[in-house]
């Protein structure tokens, strides 16, 4: 199945995952001078017209700054440590002392429809991908997973082994995201929701609606959707001397906290 939907990343966003990783792993640290575009090009075998591309990409994106004469740094307020941390639901619901299981219930290739095309921000004869999870803890359903895509950003997505590693697992690993949104919301479930998630229609669920950017190319939209009994989130605010909000985000429900803030 994976060899039908092989696509090679452009080579300009191979550029900026490595820098952007780089980053994440705390070995180039703000006013780091980051290696020259001819380094680069020669790292990468690529041109330097597309190293550039990369750079000026990543500069227009707070990520780096170019000073002429000087080269390019790694950004004092860089948008990569602003970001909230994301955690798997897969290890907290194994927190909670209960065994997590994933049934997939849908893996294609597919034209986006109008709610991907609306929240990735594509084009209506462009593909995504597009899986459908639903988490167990135990024998019981905990947490629907509705994911898109973008395949330009991650081509080997369908090649992934999910019974060995999450959706969630495998885009962490090798895509280091630069932004972050969370929408929460109340939603009674449909047919299809209450079906995979074994409840009645009417009982109250909640929506956790995310999308993460590499760059300005949105890597990922995902729904997920779990009984409102069990999944639960409340939030705190701190302030900085700077008058700057640090808010901590709590799952209450699977005993998770998440910094979602700014420093």
């Amino acid at each position: 199945m994976g060899a039908l939907y092989m696509e090679i990343s452009p080579a300009y966003i191979k550029i900026k995952k490595f820098i952007i990783n780089m980053i994440h792993k705390g070995e180039w640290k703000p006013g780091f001078k980051i290696p020259s575009e001819n380094e680069l090009s020669k790292l990468f075998a690529v041109s330097r017209m597309t190293v550039n591309r990369a750079l000026r990409e990543l500069t227009s994106e707070g990520v780096l700054v170019r000073v002429q004469g000087k080269g390019t740094f790694v950004a004092e307020e860089s948008n990569v440590s602003e970001m909230l941390e994301i955690k798997n639901i897969a290890d907290e619901i194994e927190r909670l002392g209960k065994k997590h299981r994933l049934e997939t219930v849908l893996i294609e290739e597919t034209l986006v429809g109008s709610e991907a095309m609306k929240w990735m921000g594509l084009n209506d004869d462009e593909t995504v991908y597009h899986t459908i999870f639903v988490h167990y803890a135990d024998n019981e359903p905990f947490q629907i997973e509705d994911r898109y895509v973008n395949k330009k950003v991650v081509p080997e997505y369908l090649d992934v082994n999910f019974e060995n590693e999450t959706a969630h697992q495998y885009l962490m690993r090798t895509i280091p995201f630069t932004e972050a949104e969370h929408i929460v919301e109340a939603i009674l479930p449909d047919d299809f929701v209450s079906s995979l998630l074994k409840i009645e229609k009417n009982t109250p669920c909640l929506q956790l609606r995310r999308r993460t950017w590499l760059g300005n190319e949105v890597v990922t939209y995902v729904k997920f959707v779990s009984p409102g009994n069990k999944y639960r989130i409340g939030t705190r605010f701190k302030y900085s001397k700077e008058g700057v909000a640090i808010r901590d985000t709590v799952n209450v429900g699977a005993y998770e906290k998440i910094f979602i803030g700014q420093r």
